[in-house]
């Protein structure tokens, strides 16, 4: 008898004791043999010998036939089963169904795609419970709504309308989600489902290792759709180089392109738009399972908004072929310079399209501004000093240039607010620099090689002496003795420079150096802090917008740009976040794209993470989490999934094959007598 198997009907056992019948009809049934005697029967007596042991052969299997029929009979009434793995208790069942419904989910499965087989399967999970039991279905949305529990009826209609999403999810983080679904529930008997192609981005299966303490307390099945590697062509990412975007200056589009595949591309074409006009075209090679970036050139002919975006051709994945972007063009740099007139800043300043400059002093309005130069300013109330330490905490860029010799008491107050190095001691000890931090933003794409070699420095009579102490000073120009020119600091979302020295002839030659106009004019530039030219869509971080709204006003519409036949028009998430206003998304953006908010454009992208069609197989899902208590891998997904649901819960049923076993013996014993009846007719003929 088979270890650990039971029987549902267990009286029936009984008629095993009807094997005493074919025992004891054996037994008794002995044809009784006499002895004639012949004179010369040696041979004779070895042929009627040798039939007599194979017919005595024959009757025990016949006999042993005749058992096996009424062992097999007997076994199948009494419905031996073997006792399934997962032991329902009485009380409510929950089930919580995942259906990957990503990207990826769009290659071609045994029913079509493998959404829809994914979907055959949540339908199979359904029918293997009761009507009555409660279920929820998931996916990658995860959305509010789908945290709530279903009727049967009610489960089946959701997976119906279940359709392809751009959202991506990884499988750690889906099933944390369903275990603390299924933990609130309340409910006796807890079941959870992955159903996935299990794409070997989001496949963080060892993240399930951290579900042990919930485990224990339901079961978890992931069932694989074994998905077919694909080579796919994509855009992987996109910047652009451009220090401020303003009419006539020129913006570098730089992508990333990856070849996903197993075969070379040669020359692939790399299209830049913006608006309906090609305005670039580059061509790249792809070795199989490399990257290369393409750089593409435009120059922005016009103020406002351009919508853009850098296309390839490739199929048959197709999503990943073009890379949205915007940008907003032709927006000034408020910029306000107070303290001390300086010919040399004013005359760099104030005949610029691109910066906004005014000579003034301090006031309340600071968030109307982007970058505030302090020049040899020494009064500063500390009320002034709190609002300009918060101000470049939110975002601002300060710079401040001391005045000579004294006076820096209340900038140091300032400063100390920053956790920015102190003006110390009064140098004036002619020395002149050394190092310049080309790498620094300031001085991007502004030098080439042979620049950077006949550059000269600059030199200085007299200088404070910086404490850098615990602060997170960044040197930009080094001096001799090691003492800084120019130091670059980090504050909140803001950044501070700070000098050293006042930038006055008298004082320091840099006023009349090649360093003096990119240094000064790219700290207004990059005071402006460019939002990003894209947002993926599924993201939950807050997306800052150029414009403040008023979040008690009625909120604009976030439309599509592009009119379409399914054009999509949102009441989106309007929060204020510090001074400024964001717009929460709540993965209710599902196509990429350009949208209109208001009057500012945003750019949307598909995630990336869906480009790189490659699968784990059932073997390797189950070598992943081997070890893991309370996690059960589908080996097979094409055997209809409910019978093995309904064997893991009720048994698997032995009855079946104990029929076959009594009609095998059946046949056995009919096949033994036709043959020994063949047998006797063939000895009487000869």
């Amino acid at each position: 008898m088979i270890v650990g198997m039971i029987f549902l009907q267990p009286a029936f056992l009984w008629g095993l004791l009807a094997l005493a019948v074919p025992i004891a009809v054996h037994l008794f049934n002995f044809r009784r043999y006499r002895k004639v005697y012949f004179s010369n029967v040696d041979r004779l007596s070895e042929v009627r010998s040798e039939k007599r042991k194979v017919r005595q052969l024959r009757r025990w299997l016949v006999l042993l036939m005749r058992c096996l029929a009424i062992v097999g009979l007997v076994l199948a009434f009494a419905q031996p089963t073997l006792p399934g793995s997962e032991q329902l208790q009485s009380g409510t069942t929950a089930v919580s169904v995942y259906v990957d419904n990503s990207f990826s989910m769009e290659n071609n499965g045994s029913d079509g795609s493998q959404l829809e087989t994914a979907k055959q399967k949540a339908r199979e999970i359904a029918a293997a419970y009761r009507p009555g039991d409660r279920f929820q279905l998931l996916s990658n949305t995860l959305a509010g709504e789908e945290f709530r529990w279903l009727s049967r009826e009610e489960f089946l209609d959701a997976v119906e309308a279940l359709q392809i999403n751009p959202a991506t999810r990884r499988l750690g983080e889906v099933a944390q989600r369903q275990a603390d679904f299924l933990q609130q529930g309340g409910a006796t008997n807890r079941h959870a489902y992955l159903v996935s192609d299990f794409q070997t981005t989001i496949a963080d299966l060892s993240q399930l290792s951290t579900l042990n303490s919930q485990l224990s307390t339901l079961n978890f099945t992931l069932v694989p759709l074994e998905g077919t590697a694909t080579d796919n062509l994509y855009i992987d990412t996109l910047t652009l180089d451009a220090p401020a975007y303003f009419v006539g200056g020129s913006v570098t589009v730089e992508a990333s392109l990856r070849n996903d595949g197993s075969r070379d591309v040669e020359k692939l074409p790399v299209k830049l738009f913006v608006g309906d006009r090609e305005r670039a075209l580059a061509t790249v090679d792809l070795p199989a399972g490399t990257t290369a970036k393409a750089s593409l050139r435009f120059t922005i002919d016009s103020a406002g908004w351009l919508n853009g975006r850098v296309e390839i051709a490739d199929y048959p994945v197709t999503f990943d072929d073009n890379y949205h972007f915007s940008l907003l063009a032709g927006q000034r740099i408020e910029m306000l310079l107070t303290g001390t007139s300086n010919e040399n800043l004013e005359k760099l300043f104030s005949s610029d399209s691109a910066v906004h400059y005014q000579l003034s002093t301090l006031n309340s309005q600071l968030s109307t501004l982007n970058f505030i130069l302090l020049n040899e300013l020494s009064a500063l109330p500390s009320g002034q000093a709190q609002a300009l330490a918060s101000w470049v905490e939110e975002g601002g860029t300060l710079c401040v240039v001391p005045p000579a010799e004294k006076g820096v008491e209340q900038l140091n107050a300032l400063l100390a607010l920053m956790n920015a190095p102190r003006l110390e001691s009064w140098n004036t000890r002619a020395v002149r620099a050394t190092k310049v931090d080309l790498q620094s933003s300031l001085y991007r794409q502004v030098f080439n090689q042979s620049t950077r070699e006949d550059m000269e420095m600059p030199s200085v009579q007299g200088r404070y002496l910086l404490s850098t102490g615990q602060s997170l000073c960044q040197p930009i120009i080094t001096l001799a003795d090691g003492s800084l020119l120019l130091a670059s600091i980090p504050h909140g979302s803001g950044r501070l420079y700070l000098f050293s020295t006042p930038l006055t002839a008298q004082w320091t030659d840099f006023v009349s150096q090649a360093l003096f106009v990119p240094t000064l004019y790219n700290m207004a530039l990059y005071s402006r802090p460019l939002p990003p030219a894209a947002y993926t869509l599924g993201g939950s971080d807050p997306i800052f917008l150029q414009h403040t709204y008023d979040p008690s006003a009625q909120p604009p519409t976030l439309t599509q740009a592009i009119k379409q036949s399914n054009n999509q028009s949102i009441l989106p998430d309007l929060r204020r976040v510090g001074n400024r206003s964001a717009m929460i998304p709540h993965g209710e953006i599902t196509l990429a794209g350009h949208y209109l908010l208001g009057d500012e454009y945003l750019a949307f992208n598909y995630d990336r993470s869906e480009s790189q069609l490659r699968f784990l197989t059932p073997s390797e899902v189950s070598e992943a989490v081997d070890g893991i208590e309370g996690i059960s891998v589908v080996r097979n997904a094409s055997k209809p999934l409910d019978r093995e649901i309904r064997a893991r819960r009720n048994g698997t049923p032995l009855w079946h094959w104990c029929i076959f076993l009594a009609l095998a013996a059946l046949l056995g014993e009919i096949l033994l007598l036709n043959f020994a009846s063949k047998t006797s007719r063939t000895s009487k003929t000869s």
